[in-house]
């Protein structure tokens, strides 16, 4: 019964722990909560579970990763136009710095929060950044 209640215990918190995470990821549209509101009304749940997490986190980030693809695509032609390629460049490199960062800062997550995380995580820093190169893009 102890075991139970304290399973149940940990599991309402890394919940709640998501989604206190989930209001603060402000790339549009918001994909994570439609894809959650969806999923829990198409399979009839009365509430997310970690299954949805995972989905709804692997499929915003697929989203959120295209969207980046194009928005660097973006910056490189316009680069080009400007004959600024060493701004594409740098881009570039903090790109691969970024997502270094982004590995090792979801598994922390993923250990210390619980394994939702490890999906959860990098899409809200994927969305985070989708925002961040729009606006360089601008």
């Amino acid at each position: 019964m102890i075991r139970a209640c304290t399973i149940m215990m940990v599991l309402s918190t890394t919940i709640c722990s998501i989604s206190a995470y989930a209001e603060k990821t402000t790339a549009s549209p918001d994909v994570y909560n439609q894809c959650v509101e969806q999923t829990i009304e198409k399979l009839a749940l009365g509430n997310i579970n970690n299954a949805v997490v995972e989905s709804c986190s692997n499929h915003s980030r697929a989203y959120y990763e295209k969207e980046i693809v194009k928005v660097l695509d973006q910056i490189k032609k316009q680069s080009q136009i400007d004959l600024r390629q060493e701004r594409y460049n740098d881009i570039m490199k903090s790109q691969r710095l970024w997502k270094a960062y982004v590995d090792q800062e979801c598994q922390n997550a993923g250990s210390y929060i619980g394994s939702p995380m490890y999906a959860f995580c990098p899409m809200q820093e994927y969305g985070k950044r989708l925002d961040q190169l729009t606006e360089y893009a601008q």
